[in-house]
């Protein structure tokens, strides 16, 4: 039987379990996706009448009647309990990403079980979305226990105490032949877990900086994971996940620090310089900014698009800006200083008066003149 659980806030069910952050939701068609969510195996859809979600749920004996604590176990994981409106009207402030909750409404972050979403991310290092589900799911299909559900059976994920249970689940799980360590890595989290060395329900209480210093700590577990994991389950939302490529993309589309160009992955003052940039630039919720960017990129790649990472998203039209003296570079050059103007649409410019670049096209010699966005100083 289904239950349906009333959505009062903007909520996309598709996007938000399909995206990339978690890695265990499939489609089952018309619009039916299923999951597994602790012991509970969920199919699930939204309905397009009212935007409310329907869902069943089944478990170790099969289909049963849903219950109100499914319902808080629902909320909980969609992060019900955040004020989305409100995030969205926080991180619109950037005109590219305003242009993307306008596109993609309703994306949600999720609010994963810290343990899982340690080990499924540990699976995350070099590897694609698919690879990282089929990685995860072999995992919970060796080791977890069956849960069924109109006909579809799964597995659960296994807990860390059911990884160190016993020497023949961890010769099994050598012969996953999971690669790069991730076998290793994931046994050696399990262990600082349930030894109480990495207390994840601690972490969430904690600061960004304090749980992430804790996380890296784990073999497998570098800056761009621990992010990740701090975002999807420890409800740090300011946390921004980036890796090299993202760090170049959005030092081309923002006023923020360039990795460097020989660079084969950004190493620990990158991460610090980047991470810091965006958390000042979009502010507490800049995970949520971020995961909107991800998606913009995905979403071109998929359309067999080129890589630029916001080449489908809307430019900063609306802003326009001067140039100034900027002090920090020698010789002194020009900055592109940006500032909002709503009545853009009626506004005109003028050519720049040295070298005659058009409006929206890019300036090489800036000198004080009012300019579109993307009319751009170069620093010389």
């Amino acid at each position: 039987m289904t239950r349906e659980l009333a959505i009062t806030q903007p909520f996309d069910l598709e996007l938000s379990l399909t995206m990339g952050q978690a890695f265990r939701w499939r489609r089952l068609g018309d619009g039916w996706l299923s999951g597994v969510l602790g012991e509970n195996l969920f199919h699930i859809r939204q309905r397009h009448i009212n935007g409310n979600v329907e869902y069943r749920v089944g478990g170790a004996d099969g289909e049963r009647d849903a219950t109100d604590a499914d319902d808080q176990l629902l909320r909980r994981y969609f992060r019900e309990d955040d004020d989305v409106t409100a995030i969205y009207d926080d991180i619109s402030h950037d005109p590219v990403v305003a242009g993307l909750v306008r596109q993609f409404p309703g994306m949600r972050v999720l609010r994963q079980e810290p343990w899982e979403c340690v080990a499924a991310y540990i699976c995350s290092a070099n590897n694609n979305i698919d690879q990282i589900s089929r990685i995860v799911e072999k995992i919970a299909d060796t080791f977890g226990e069956t849960v069924e559900l109109a006909g579809e059976a799964r597995r659960t994920f296994p807990l860390a105490e059911r990884l160190l249970s016993d020497s023949a689940v961890v010769e099994k799980a050598h012969q996953l032949k999971l690669g790069l360590q991730r076998a290793p890595n994931i046994f050696a989290a399990a262990g600082r877990v349930c030894e109480g060395e990495m207390d994840l329900d601690t972490l969430a209480r904690r600061p960004y900086t304090d749980a992430k210093a804790e996380l890296v700590k784990c073999s497998g577990v570098g800056n761009k994971i621990a992010d990740c994991i701090a975002l999807f389950s420890l409800d740090k939302l300011d946390a921004f996940p980036v890796d090299l490529h993202i760090g170049r993309a959005l030092a081309k589309q923002y006023d923020c620090p360039m990795p460097g160009r020989n660079r084969k992955s950004l190493n620990d003052s990158d991460h610090k310089r980047l991470i810091g940039w965006a958390q000042n630039y979009f502010g507490k919720y800049a995970g949520y900014a971020g995961q909107y960017l991800f998606h913009a990129q995905r979403d071109e790649q998929k359309r067999g698009n080129d890589k630029n990472l916001l080449s489908g998203a809307p430019k900063r039209s609306k802003f326009v800006g001067t140039s100034v003296d900027d002090p920090r570079h020698r010789p002194l050059s020009r900055k592109y200083v940006p500032e909002t103007l709503p009545e853009f649409e009626d506004h005109r410019v003028s050519p720049c008066p040295r070298c005659e670049a058009p409006i929206g096209r890019h300036c090489k010699y800036p000198s004080g003149y009012t300019y579109t966005a993307g009319h751009k100083a170069r620093l010389r």
